[in-house]
């Protein structure tokens, strides 16, 4: 299990750095979110055991999980790029982390599953060490807060927790006898179908033009992408403990990120940075115990 969830944590970060490397080079993200699905889904199509392409995918009892999934992939990544422009970047990071929460409690409450003192007050630790991450950023952003956007962390909070909560229950339900490998495969395959409903919108109505560069950028992102959800489902095939499993990739996520933006893009750690990796630290200690 430690190795699958170690795997997540890099490829995800990995997958973070990509956007920072999207603004140096001046990409359209959201192009690049597209395309990147293509390669998620020839990867996995590579890696699964069944073929998806055929139409027995979708009678699968799953399948409608499969395309809440994707559009909730999608529309969150938008959603969390909206938050950034309208709100400031700490107010996203803030949203789209602390929801971790929604599994935990739905694990907690809902599923059966029991926390020892040690795992709580990591979680406790870790939820406040991702705040205090996002509000460093806060003193190097001038973002005036917009009130008529209001709801854009509630929904960037609330998918966020649902993809999650949503991969858990795949996780428990469906794994075996389907696998990892086609239940995420068929999720981003959904993702790309319906970015690219949305893109032929955006280009109809010419609000958009096609950048060859942004895409050929969204099929590198798309490989880091694709095994760090493959690898988290991998993690939660292994264990029972949803409740620790998400806290752990979460927080282990903004660490290994962080270090990867020190080191390749001399991003500066200030006070409360610090302290909140100190703490995020602490809390993987605690719930790793």
């Amino acid at each position: 299990m430690v190795n699958y969830l170690l795997l997540s944590v890099l490829f995800s970060s990995i997958t973070v750095s990509f956007f920072k490397l999207f603004e140096l080079k001046n990409v359209k993200t959201f192009q690049a979110i597209v395309m990147n699905y293509v390669s998620c889904g020839l990867i996995g199509s590579m890696f699964a055991d069944q073929t998806i392409f055929e139409a027995k995918v979708w009678t699968m009892p799953w399948y409608g999980y499969a395309v809440v999934l994707g559009f909730l992939f999608i529309s969150i990544f938008f959603c969390i790029g909206l938050t950034a422009q309208k709100l400031g970047v700490s107010v996203s990071m803030v949203a789209a982390k602390l929801s971790v929460v929604i599994p935990v409690l739905i694990a907690l409450f809902f599923q059966g599953e029991q926390l020892s003192l040690l795992s709580a007050i990591g979680i406790v630790l870790s939820l406040l060490a991702v705040y205090l991450m996002s509000r460093s950023s806060q003193s190097t952003e001038s973002t005036t807060v917009n009130k008529q956007f209001f709801w854009l962390p509630i929904v960037v909070f609330t998918g966020s927790g649902a993809i999650d909560t949503l991969l858990n229950h795949l996780n428990r339900t469906y794994i075996p006898p389907s696998t990892a490998d086609q239940i995420v495969t068929t999720i981003f395959l959904n993702a790309f179908v319906l970015g690219v409903l949305f893109l032929g919108f955006q280009l109809f109505t010419k609000k958009e033009t096609i950048d060859g560069k942004s895409l050929i950028w969204g099929l590198l992102l798309g490989i880091p992408n694709y095994f760090s959800m493959y690898f988290l489902v991998k993690t939660l095939g292994q264990t029972q403990q949803a409740s620790v499993v998400f806290p752990i990739n979460n927080i282990g996520i903004v660490l290994l990120s962080s270090l990867l933006a020190f080191v390749f893009f001399k991003e500066k750690f200030n006070q409360l940075k610090l302290i909140g990796l100190a703490l995020a630290s602490i809390a993987i200690v605690l719930m790793a115990l």
